[in-house]
């Protein structure tokens, strides 16, 4: 049996048509010397996921399972059984590799063999007619798109650094299978908006040992449709990062009034600052308020 080299893991929920899109850009990719082949796990899909992935057979060596259970990380865990290639590279299905992405990847783990992890450049792209606030102040809230701009091949190891996001970064699959996905965390019917479950076991893997390695080249585009585009989306988000990442998770009264105070200082300067000012307060308000746990929905 010929070795696979890389493995394309992608996981997917009822978005046939981004998901075509997005392994239309892989057909169309550099390919990489050592053969490399796409898994695709559609979760507890009602649409024509199925059919649109299995279309690429022809252009794609790729395996397409189902796991019913909706859950990111059930998926994500399903797809680990899949695998077949020595090294995953994770991308969502909402990311367009970019047509160096896998050979930059093939490059780096050729030149840092101690690296068993690899963060890629992950560029949100906003289609339709974004509001001018939102281009405006972008650059406040591109981490709500999951954006990274490594600027070099540095490497990390530190578990509590700025680790890679799930939308681009590839893991050698053994270390991947030691450190699987929890599914408490990631995204799922009851909390759409929940993640971490990736970040979660990056950080594992960096707390075993494990060294890691920006690869500014492997570049992804991430479309971001319209409906991520709002207030509202943007405060949902926000609020769950607040309740994911918080040391101190709980009510209290003092961190009550701490949300309602940023809360209120958001909405007086919604009509009368700059974006990048209000964005700023949104999100303080709404992290705070995920933290309290008050104000789920702006």
């Amino acid at each position: 049996m010929t070795e696979i080299g890389i493995t394309v893991a992608i996981c997917t929920r009822n978005r046939a048509a981004l998901l075509g899109r997005c392994l239309e850009a892989l057909a169309r990719a550099d390919k990489p010397a050592n053969p490399f082949e796409v898994v695709v796990v559609a979760n507890a899909c009602s649409d024509d996921t199925l059919e649109v992935a299995k279309g690429f057979a022809g252009r794609l060596q790729i395996v397409v399972e189902e796991e019913p259970i909706p859950g990111v990380s059930l998926a994500r865990n399903r797809l680990l059984g899949l695998v077949r290639g020595r090294w995953i590279v994770w991308i969502d299905d909402d990311a367009m590799a970019r047509s160096d992405l896998l050979t930059a990847y093939e490059r780096a783990i050729t030149t840092s063999p101690s690296c068993a992890i690899f963060g890629g450049t992950i560029l949100p792209v906003l289609e339709g007619n974004p509001p001018a606030w939102l281009l405006d102040g972008l650059h406040v809230v591109e981490n709500a798109y999951a954006a990274h701009r490594p600027e070099a091949p540095t490497t990390f190891g530190d578990p509590g650094s700025n680790v890679p996001f799930g939308a681009n970064y590839a893991m050698r699959s053994d270390v991947q299978r030691a450190f699987t996905f929890d599914p408490r965390l990631g995204r799922r019917p009851e909390d759409p908006m929940w993640g971490g479950e990736e970040t979660m076991s990056i950080r594992g893997a960096l707390a075993a040992g494990h060294q890691g390695r920006w690869v500014p080249d492997a570049v992804v585009d991430h479309i971001i449709g319209p409906e991520r585009q709002t207030e509202a989306w943007l405060w949902r988000y926000y609020h769950a990062d607040g309740r994911l990442w918080s040391p101190d998770k709980g009510k209290s009264l003092s961190r009550w009034f701490k949300a309602v105070r940023a809360y209120f200082r958001y909405r007086r300067a919604r009509h009368r600052a700059a974006p990048a000012e209000w964005l700023a307060l949104l999100v303080r308000a709404a992290s705070l308020a995920g933290r309290a746990g008050v104000r789920p929905e702006l």
